[in-house]
């Protein structure tokens, strides 16, 4: 009997060794929860005078979840984009997050403004479910709890590099106007850019604020002409822009322009025209290498270039995603899995700092021949050493 207990040791032994691993891979299995699908809000203004954004938002996250699914889902289950449209409401925000709460919903993707993000993050800490945006670059945000995160980088590096820029392209802009948004996004962003003036080797002549949606000018377009400023740097979204620069040719007004990313979609030159040519703005890296990605944006939105929200939404939904299926379906562990993510997508990487945000990266975009194209690095570094 021993004899035979011996022949059959290593056999014995090997079946309690993948029993051992069979029971620890059933034990650290992820929770995926008890519905047949995985659902993930997605906060986005699809109509009013952000729905264009609205509409690359939605792009990219179909094209993601589209993909996920196709290849058998998180854990088998298919994943659902839940849409709450925010109108462009931040208060509207704070009702369809809570919503989502209610819903059972632990992780939301959004909003794409600077306001509506930080009127989810109230409600995210609240109801401790993730909240996760791929364009709010407001510097408040960095200051919430453990729940809120970013695919973007803050504003307070943005305002730097709009600074820089105006050293490098510009540099016999001495007196600046800062045109500016009056809300979140833009007066985070201006108090970032007028912090780096000395980095810019200007002085911040004026600020102007204006309202979201406004469409008449006359009065800050005269005032920086009466000032007689050389540059202005406008931070602004590409509604009340357009309206802007229309108002800067009809008075004749011939300045160094440096926009903020808000600016840059397909939609500024064909409103503005050939005054918009040469103008410059700064945006989050968002340079798509993949040629996939890419001929399916151009199919489903109609469109030739790839506007920057849509590859930005596409990452964020991926990364939510891996999130998932590493960590589980519930807030906390969402939550866990994010903060130590290593997320390489479609425009560039995805690493979380211990506040939720993530790394700089910059790309400054120049209007070509009607076509918003990136500026090479070559031309930028040619461009320093000759200033």
């Amino acid at each position: 009997m021993k004899k035979i207990a011996l022949e059959y040791l290593p056999f014995i032994i090997t079946g309690l060794i993948c029993c051992f691993i069979f029971a620890n891979a059933v034990i650290n299995t992820p929770d995926y929860g008890e519905n047949e699908t995985i659902k993930i809000g997605i906060m986005v203004p699809l109509s009013g005078g952000l729905g264009e954004y609205g509409m690359d938002v939605k792009i990219g996250v179909d094209m993601a979840v589209d993909e996920i699914n196709a290849k058998g889902g998180i854990g088998g289950k298919m994943v659902q984009a839940v849409y709450k449209n925010t109108w462009g409401h931040p208060e509207r925000d704070a009702t369809l997050m809570k919503e989502c709460a209610d819903e059972g919903i632990p992780v939301v993707i959004g909003d794409i403004t600077s306001a509506g993000a930080l009127a989810c993050a109230e409600i995210a800490e609240d109801e401790g479910i993730v909240l996760i945006s791929q364009a709010a670059t407001t510097p408040e945000l960095s200051g919430y709890g453990p729940y809120v995160f970013r695919t973007i980088s803050s504003d307070t590096y943005q305002g730097r590099g709009m600074a820089r820029i105006f050293q490098i392209f510009h540099p016999n802009a001495d007196n600046i106007t800062v045109l500016y948004i009056d809300n979140a996004y833009g007066t985070g962003l201006a108090e970032a850019f007028m912090h780096a003036k000395e980095e810019g080797g200007f002085t911040v002549q004026q600020s102007i604020p204006f309202e979201e949606g406004q469409r008449i000018f006359t009065h800050e377009i005269t005032a920086i002409r009466e000032a007689d400023s050389d540059g202005i740097a406008l931070i602004a979204h590409v509604t009340e822009a357009n309206y802007i620069l229309k108002e800067a040719e009809a008075q004749g007004l011939d300045v160094a322009w440096v926009g903020s990313d808000g600016i840059v979609t397909t939609e500024f030159y064909s409103h503005v025209g050939t005054y918009a040519e040469g103008f410059i703005a700064t945006m989050q890296a968002s340079e798509v290498q993949d040629p996939a990605f890419i001929n399916e944006y151009r199919i489903r939105a109609k469109e030739s270039t790839v506007n920057w929200m849509a590859p930005y939404s596409y990452d964020t939904m991926m990364v939510v995603a891996e999130a998932i299926e590493h960590g589980g379906y519930s807030a906390d562990a969402i939550r866990s899995s994010l903060e130590n993510i290593r997320h390489l997508g479609v425009c560039g990487p995805k690493v979380f700092e211990d506040n939720g945000d993530i790394p700089p990266a910059y790309d400054v975009m120049r209007v070509e021949n009607g076509i918003w194209t990136r500026v090479s690095w070559k031309e930028i570094t040619s461009e320093t050493s000759l200033h």
